[in-house]
């Protein structure tokens, strides 16, 4: 583990670093039927540090859609922090649906 840069004291526990962004980005969750918009502060091969403008209850897993570089994931919330939260990529593998139980789940 490396020491976190800033003075703070964290312990970095990241595979891969992460780099400074500021882009906007919107969450999807209870089976598309939720959309909140967030501000990606960070954002790596593995995962990002999302932003609200006020603390907000969210489930353990959402998809994380950034426009502007039209990249989408399914992610899980590995820490809370106030306004903010990190999240974890799932692999994409995670992110597939069989075919046959998309059409179940369409009739």
């Amino acid at each position: 583990m490396v020491e976190a840069s800033g003075g703070q004291g964290m312990i970095e526990r990241r595979r891969n670093g992460r780099n400074r962004t500021f882009l906007g980005g919107a969450i999807t969750f209870n089976h598309g039927q939720q959309t909140l918009s967030c501000r990606v502060r960070n954002l790596g091969t593995e995962g990002a540090r999302l932003d609200f403008s006020g603390a907000v209850p969210l489930p353990e897993e959402l998809d994380l859609s950034i426009e502007s570089r039209r990249e989408h994931h399914r992610a899980r919330v590995v820490w809370r922090r106030g306004d903010s939260l990190g999240v974890a990529f799932l692999p994409r593998a995670a992110n597939l649906i069989d075919l046959a139980s998309a059409r179940r789940a369409r009739t």
